[in-house]
């Protein structure tokens, strides 16, 4: 793609640092965009950059000098020249360095004997407590469950598919880990990383059954799968169904507990799958563990980025401590058990709209992101008629290089502020949106449960305080497909939520970097919201994004 060249020549770097600077920001430009080579003038949005690709090179560049390099950084200075300039400029807040790969925040691992690792323990992180306190006021909620479904066709083996998930679980820690508290009142609880994989695996083939039964058990299978919650303290806290369904057909369900995975996680663990699917067929060895633990960023969470949170508190409450009263949207209740509140409405992204996005993103330095938000101010305004607009943000939390392998539970949560009032054009609104980017990212490590407590808003454990509605834009990869040499296909289903905690979640998905089928999934309260009433406000954001989005790449050349 051709190269955007600043505005005059660049500012002259510091003697002495420009080309070692400039270097080490190359590279992790590079390193991210996996690209072969960048020019220094080539912009970071025209090479297929976006808010989460800033947040990883940040990370690349905090450990490569040492200091601590913000995303909007990345963002505001959108050169490879132009970031290095800015960091020789602006001195940077010092950060320890970072643990050595492997080590643990617990007791160390001790070999068994067997070329094992003999099973050891450490705290929860400060994501991974929220979940275990909302599990202990409700035990049977299904918000906890990450699953994924796929329709599988073509020669699978059911024995090395099993054979090759063991291998995941050997890799990753997540799929090994039991969770504990003392029996004494108040204690820490902790997280025990055992030598065997603490999943549940289950084949069923239901080829023998008459074909109007045969659908009616996949089904049911699949119903109670996704019905039932996973013991937190007991276990396991993962499990996979194979149900063969034809010759050359097999449904393929994964339930994992949120308290050990992400979305992101779950991109890391089907990808690995595959990698060790086509091992175990061709009789290869395995990759072997992860070099990074999620153990390491327990530690670093601990020891080293929450000496930052009191000022991020102090940051984060100057924003809210006005609090707006809950957004006022036009609910039409109707009774509907705790535990299976939850629907979604989904929409394809129109193939312009997505086309005028990646415009914005490489011409214009506009992420997804920050549109996004714009678009949901407008649509809030409009069904609620409130100017003063707050939306929870779910942000990825892995802002080292070190945990972009790791599986485990680093997703946030953050709050953006709008306030229309007095605001009469898009140029403003954007403005002001991406102003709440900057803000979600730099503080995407503070603890959302901190913040609630800091502002004491109200909890009830079964919805989220604070805020009504989310945004979510997800721009980490899709799933993995598989290798064509495997020998089968898969076609992703993602199972409708079954218990929302929010009463509007909206979530952009597809899109990484300019390619992938691009869509919008809005998830609902049904005890609130009509179906066709949500699905009218879907197609109504789709409108403002696309007019917002015109709105700001007129001006983009």
């Amino acid at each position: 793609m051709t190269a955007i060249p600043q505005s005059g020549p660049p500012p002259a770097v510091v003697d002495g640092l420009a080309p070692a600077l400039l270097h080490t920001v190359s590279t992790a430009l590079r390193d991210v965009l996996d690209l072969p080579h960048i020019d220094r003038h080539a912009n970071f949005f025209s090479l297929g950059g976006n808010s989460l690709l800033a947040v990883r090179a940040a990370g690349r560049l905090s450990r490569a000098l040492g200091r601590r390099i913000s995303a909007t950084a990345v963002l505001d200075h959108p050169t490879a020249q132009a970031l290095a300039d800015h960091l020789a400029a602006v001195p940077g807040e010092a950060v320890p360095g970072a643990p050595a790969s492997g080590a643990t925040a617990g007791a160390p691992a001790e070999a068994d004997g067997d070329g094992g690792v003999r099973a050891h323990r450490y705290p929860l992180s400060a994501a991974q407590r929220r979940i275990w306190l909302l599990h202990d006021v409700d035990p049977d909620r299904l918000d906890h469950l990450v699953t994924v479904s796929f329709e599988v066709t073509g020669a699978f083996d059911p024995d090395v598919a099993r054979s090759a998930w063991l291998r995941v679980a050997g890799r990753h820690e997540a799929l090994r880990t039991r969770f504990e508290a003392s029996g004494d009142s108040g204690a820490e609880p902790f997280q025990t990383v055992e030598n065997e994989a603490l999943t549940e695996w289950t084949f069923l083939d239901t080829t023998r059954f008459p074909e109007a039964v045969r659908t009616r058990v996949v089904e049911e299978r699949v119903h109670l799968l996704h019905r039932t919650p996973l013991p937190l303290r007991g276990g396991p806290l993962s499990r996979v169904a194979l149900l063969r369904t034809g010759p050359s057909r097999h449904r393929l369900e994964l339930v994992v507990h949120h308290i050990l995975c992400d979305g992101w996680s779950l991109s890391i663990l089907l990808e690995d799958f595959l990698d060790a699917y086509r091992r175990v067929a061709a009789g290869e060895p395995g990759p072997g563990p992860s070099a990074h633990r999620f153990a390491d960023h327990v530690r670093w969470e601990r020891e080293t980025e929450s000496a930052r949170w009191p000022g991020l508190a102090d940051r984060v409450a100057r924003r809210f401590t006005d609090l707006p009263e809950p957004l006022p949207l036009p609910a039409d209740p109707v009774p509907v058990d705790d535990h299976s509140d939850g629907d979604d409405v989904a929409l394809p992204l129109p193939a312009s709209l997505g086309a005028l996005l990646a415009r914005a993103g490489a011409e214009g330095g506009y992420t997804r992101l920050t549109l996004a938000l714009a678009a949901l101010a407008v649509l809030l305004r409009r069904i609620s008629g409130a100017d003063d607009l707050v939306v929870a943000v779910p942000v990825a939390g892995r802002v080292r290089h070190e945990d972009e392998g790791t599986v485990g539970l680093f997703v946030n949560t953050a709050l953006a502020r709008i306030r229309l009032a007095g605001v009469r054009d898009v140029d403003t609104l954007v403005a002001l949106a991406r102003k709440e980017v900057a803000e979600v990212l730099d503080c995407q490590t503070y603890p959302f449960d901190r913040l609630v407590s800091r502002l004491g808003a109200p909890r009830d454990g079964i919805r989220m305080p604070l805020a009504r509605v989310s945004l979510a834009v997800q721009d980490f990869a899709e799933s993995p497909a598989p290798d064509p040499g495997l020998g089968f296909t898969w076609t992703e289903h993602d199972p409708a939520e079954r218990q929302s905690k929010l009463d509007l979640a909206f979530s952009l998905t597809g899109g990484s970097r300019g390619t992938g089928e691009q869509g919008l999934t809005v998830t609902y309260r049904p005890s609130l919201f009509r179906r066709p009433t949500v699905r009218a406000w879907a197609e109504q954001y789709l409108l403002a994004l696309d007019h917002v989005t015109r709105a700001v790449t007129r001006g983009v050349r």
